[in-house]
């Protein structure tokens, strides 16, 4: 049952301009949580890997049954909906990408409204979704800046480690950039960054990079100016609390569930709640 009435649809791309930074959990892990509280959430995934197909246990999918069938011309509406952990719940859906997205993406080129295709459909063709999620590949473009046209909002998942943290500064650069090469308007916002794949017992560079000890604590022998955290947050964007790294995650990965789902009760899984908090609350509340 839901808490609250959605009064808006949120569309949320989940970007990064470094590999490795765990997209697809962070995409997957969301999915889970806020479908679990009974609002509808449809999971789009724009990468020609189709990792989903790991991460929730499914078949390749067909052209017809894949995101490149939106991406046709000829499309009308009938979306390639796939429902996932259904022994679960009832409320989280998919598109899946995969290798087709390839051509579609030679075709993409060829549209006079190239950019802005997933961005038209959806507002052509409405998707009966309180929440849609866009997993995007890891080049930004072109995948990345198509989800970017259709966005209300995006999520920056980010490695605290040191080649990662200062491609920070140049994300925001293309993403400011493009919102204006763009014209998009309303503008997406950013919801904020994410620390992902975190290891404070184990990766020195990780506390020194998020001022916190092993416990998670913070450091007095840092200064909070040299932080990612407060680096962040003086761009006057949001930086959630970190989402720790765990061999859970692949095991879970591997089975096709979420980590909520493979082991109930394991505290990670409690990383997410303030991302979703925040994602219910720009559904529910009156703007």
């Amino acid at each position: 049952m839901k808490k609250k009435t959605v009064k808006k649809q949120i569309r949320l791309t989940i970007a990064s301009n470094a590999g490795g930074s765990g997209k697809t959990t962070v995409a997957t892990h969301l999915a889970y949580a806020v479908g679990a509280k009974g609002y509808k959430v449809t999971l789009i995934e724009l990468d020609q890997n189709g990792s989903l197909c790991i991460f929730a246990r499914l078949a390749p999918a067909s052209m017809e049954q894949s995101l490149a069938a939106v991406f046709k011309k000829t499309f009308t509406g009938d979306y390639p909906l796939v429902p996932l952990w259904t022994e679960h719940l009832s409320t989280v859906t998919a598109i899946q990408g995969g290798k087709f997205l390839e051509e579609s993406i030679a075709e993409i080129y060829n549209y006079n409204r190239r950019h802005y295709t997933l961005k038209d459909r959806l507002e052509d063709f409405p998707l009966n979704s309180d929440l849609i999620i866009f997993d995007t590949p890891a080049s930004l473009e072109p995948m990345g800046l198509i989800a970017l046209a259709a966005s209300t909002h995006v999520l920056v998942p980010i490695k605290p480690e040191y080649k990662d943290t200062g491609a920070f500064a140049g994300f925001l650069d293309w993403f400011y950039s493009k919102v204006d090469d763009l014209r998009l308007k309303p503008q997406p916002e950013i919801l904020g960054f994410v620390p992902t794949r975190v290891d404070l017992y184990g990766v020195g560079a990780h506390r020194d990079i998020l001022g916190l000890d092993k416990k998670g604590n913070l450091r007095t022998d840092i200064e909070p100016e040299r932080t990612l955290p407060f680096l962040i947050k003086q761009m006057g964007i949001r930086c959630f609390p970190y989402i720790r790294e765990s061999n859970y995650y692949l095991k879970a990965s591997g089975s096709g569930l979420p980590l909520n789902l493979y082991r109930p009760g394991y505290d990670a899984s409690e990383d997410f709640k303030p991302i979703v908090t925040s994602l219910i609350k720009l559904m529910t509340e009156e703007l």
